[in-house]
C-alpha cells in the first residue's frame, strides 16, 4: 500500500512539472524586458566640474553635483578674493587645487560633511551678510535629478612643440636666459633612501608623462620614481594643474602689479575650456617649429658593439619633424634605444633585445613597426596591404632590404627618382588584355603602363618610398609578388599570373587562390585600400557580352562502379 501511495505522489509531481514546463514554452505572454538604462549624456563642460567621488561613495544615493567653477571665480574676483578662498596653499605659498580644504578622513561621512560645511557654510554666511548672490543651501538645489545621467568630460590637452617653443621664448624674454628647471625636474631617489626632493640636472630633461603617467607600466629605471609620484597622488592631470596653473596665476599677479603693461602682454589661461579645447595641431603645422634641444645629433650612427650587422645612419632630424611627440619612439626615456635594449636583452629593457626593439613589425615604437604603419596609408596600402605582416615575420626580410639600412656608412644613401622612360614598350605593354577568364563578360583591358606611372609618382613623392624603392622592379613586386628578376631569362618580362594560379582550385596548394580570385583580390583590393572610387564594379572592367553563351541543362549520366 505504501508503495502505491509513493508511486501516486511521484506521478502527480511529474505531471505538474511537465504541465508547467509546457505552459512556459507555449505562453503567449511576452517576456519582461529588463529596465532600459539610458546612456550617459556627455555635454560641453564650459568650465564646469562634476562632483561625484564614486571611488568613495560607490553608487550614489543622490545625483552628482555639476559645479560651475568659473561662475564662482568671477564672483570672488569681483569681491577682491582669490583662489585661496577655496584652495589651500603649500609650504612654498603655491596653490594645492584640492577641495574641500579640511577633510578629516577619506570615508563617506567625512567627505560629505566637509563638502557641506564648506559649500553650504559659505552660502549661509553670504546670506547673513546680505550678499547679492548667495548660492543654494538645500539638497535638491545642488543634487539635481537632471545631473544623474550627465558626464563632464574634457578633451585631453596636448602640450605640443609649438606650446613648448612659446614657453621657452617667453621665459627667456622674462629672465634673459634659458632655464629649463622651472618645469623639468626629477625626484632625487637614492639607492636605499627615497628623499622625495626635486632636483634638476641640465641635459636630462624628460616629458612629464614618463614620471606622472601612473596608469602605464614602467621599466625598472622609472618604477621607483613613479612609485613616489603615486604616493603623492601626482598623476598627469594633477601634476599639470599644479605646475601650469600656479605659474599662470603667479605671472598674472606680477602683471597686475606692474606699472607699465604692454597691450598684448598676458599670462597663460586659467579657465578649463581655454586649455581643453579639443583642437590639436597636425604634423604639417608643427613641421617648422623648433624641437627641444638636448644635444641630440641630427644624423646619429647606430652601431652596436659586437653586432654582426653593419651600422645604420639614422636621420633623427627628419624623424623629429614627422612626429608630434618624442614619446612616439622614446617610450621610456629620451635615452638611446641601445642603453636599455642590449644584444642579448637586459633587465632594464624588459629582456627585449636590440634586434627586436628595432625590427618588431607589430610594435609602433621600432623602425620596422613604424614603417609598417606608414605602409597602411592610402597611397602605400594598395601594394603593401596585400603582403601580410605574418608573411614578413615567417619569411624574414630579403637581403636587398637589409643592406639599404645596414650600410655601415655614417650617411644616408643617395636617392634618385624612378622613371618609366627606359622601359621596353615591346615587352612592357601599354595595355594588357586579359581574356583567359572570359565567359559572361568581354575581355578586360588593363592599363598596365598607366598603373606603373602612378606607382612611380607615388614612390617619388614619398621620402620613405623613394629611399626603399631604389629600383623599378621593386614597384613591380606589388603585383608580380613571387617573381624574381634575377632568376628570369627576360628580366623585364615577368611571368603571367596564370603561371602560378590555375584556373581551377589547386588542392595541392590550398593557400594559393585560383586565377579568378587572384585577379579580383589583387585589383579590387588595391582599389579599396587606395580608396579609389572606380574599378569596383564588374562593368567598369568587363563589358557585358551582347549574347550570353547558352549552357546545356541536359543532365549527365553518372556511372558509379
Amino acid at each position: 500500500m505504501k508503495k502505491k501511495i509513493l508511486f501516486f505522489v511521484m506521478s502527480i509531481s511529474l505531471l505538474l512539472f511537465v504541465v508547467n514546463g509546457l505552459r512556459y514554452v507555449y505562453s503567449t505572454e511576452a517576456p519582461v524586458a529588463p529596465k532600459e538604462v539610458k546612456p550617459i549624456k556627455e555635454f560641453k563642460p564650459e568650465n564646469k566640474i562634476g562632483i561625484a567621488h564614486t571611488e568613495i561613495f560607490g553608487v550614489l544615493e543622490r545625483p552628482q553635483v555639476i559645479f560651475d567653477h568659473q561662475k564662482h571665480v568671477e564672483t570672488l574676483k569681483k569681491e577682491q578674493q582669490g583662489c585661496d578662498a577655496c584652495h589651500p596653499l603649500d609650504e612654498w605659498k603655491e596653490f594645492i587645487f584640492d577641495f574641500p580644504k579640511k577633510v578629516k578622513g577619506k570615508d563617506e561621512e567625512s567627505v560629505m560633511n566637509a563638502y557641506h560645511d564648506e559649500c553650504i557654510g559659505c552660502h549661509k554666511k553670504r546670506y547673513k551678510e546680505d550678499k547679492e548672490k548667495t548660492g543654494p543651501v538645500t539638497c535638491g538645489d545642488c543634487h539635481k535629478e537632471e545631473n544623474r545621467l550627465m558626464a563632464v568630460k574634457y578633451p585631453v590637452f596636448e602640450f605640443d612643440f609649438a606650446y613648448h617653443d612659446n614657453h621657452v621664448k617667453k621665459l627667456k624674454e622674462k629672465i634673459g636666459k634659458d632655464d629649463c628647471s622651472l618645469c623639468h625636474h626629477i625626484y632625487d631617489i637614492e639607492e636605499k633612501d627615497e628623499t622625495l626632493a626635486l632636483v634638476y640636472e641640465k641635459g636630462t630633461e624628460e616629458s612629464c608623462y614618463y614620471c606622472h603617467d601612473l596608469e602605464k607600466k614602467r621599466g625598472p629605471k622609472l618604477t621607483a620614481i613613479t612609485r613616489v609620484a603615486a604616493k603623492k597622488g601626482l598623476d598627469v592631470q594633477r601634476a599639470s594643474h599644479l605646475q601650469c596653473l600656479n605659474c599662470h596665476l603667479k605671472y598674472e599677479k606680477e602683471l597686475e602689479q606692474k606699472k607699465e603693461r604692454k597691450k598684448d602682454e598676458k599670462a597663460g589661461p586659467t579657465e578649463c575650456a581655454k586649455c581643453h579645447t579639443g583642437k590639436y595641431k597636425t604634423i604639417a603645422e608643427l613641421e617648422k617649429i623648433p624641437r627641444p634641444d638636448r644635444g641630440q645629433k641630427e644624423m646619429p650612427f647606430i652601431n652596436i658593439q659586437d653586432a654582426k650587422m653593419k651600422g645604420v645612419a639614422f636621420d633623427h632630424k627628419f624623424h623629429e619633424k614627422n612626429h608630434k611627440t618624442c614619446r612616439g619612439c622614446h617610450h621610456e626615456t629620451l635615452n638611446a634605444c641601445k642603453d636599455c635594449h642590449t644584444l642579448t636583452g637586459s633587465f632594464d629593457g624588459k629582456w627585449v633585445n636590440v634586434v627586436n626593439a628595432y625590427h618588431d613589425v607589430i610594435s609602433d615604437k621600432g623602425c620596422a613597426g613604424c614603417h609598417n604603419l606608414k605602409k597602411s596609408e592610402k597611397d602605400c596600402s594598395g601594394c603593401h596591404a596585400l603582403l601580410p605582416i605574418m608573411d614578413v615575420q615567417t619569411k624574414g626580410p630579403r637581403k636587398e632590404t637589409c643592406d639599404i639600412c645596414h650600410t655601415g656608412k655614417k650617411y644616408l644613401l643617395s636617392t634618385y627618382p624612378l622613371s618609366v622612360a627606359g622601359l621596353d614598350t615591346q615587352k612592357v605593354k601599354k595595355e594588357v588584355t586579359i581574356k583567359i577568364l572570359e565567359r559572361e563578360y568581354e575581355p578586360s583591358k588593363f592599363p598596365h603602363l598607366k598603373i606603373i606611372e602612378r606607382l612611380v609618382k607615388t614612390s617619388n613623392d614619398s621620402k620613405l618610398g623613394s629611399y626603399f624603392h631604389r629600383k623599378l622592379d621593386t614597384l613591380c613586386d606589388g603585383c608580380h609578388h613571387q617573381s624574381r628578376a634575377e632568376a628570369e631569362v627576360e628580366k623585364n618580362s615577368p611571368p603571367f599570373c596564370r603561371n602560378c594560379h590555375s584556373i581551377t582550385f589547386d588542392s595541392q596548394n590550398r593557400n594559393r587562390p585560383k586565377l579568378i580570385a587572384a585577379y579580383h583580390n589583387q585589383c579590387i583590393a588595391c582599389h579599396e585600400h587606395m580608396k579609389l572610387e572606380k574599378g569596383r564594379k564588374c562593368e567598369e572592367c568587363h563589358k557585358k557580352k551582347a549574347v550570353r553563351p547558352a549552357y546545356s541543362l541536359k543532365p549527365q549520366r553518372i556511372s558509379i562502379r
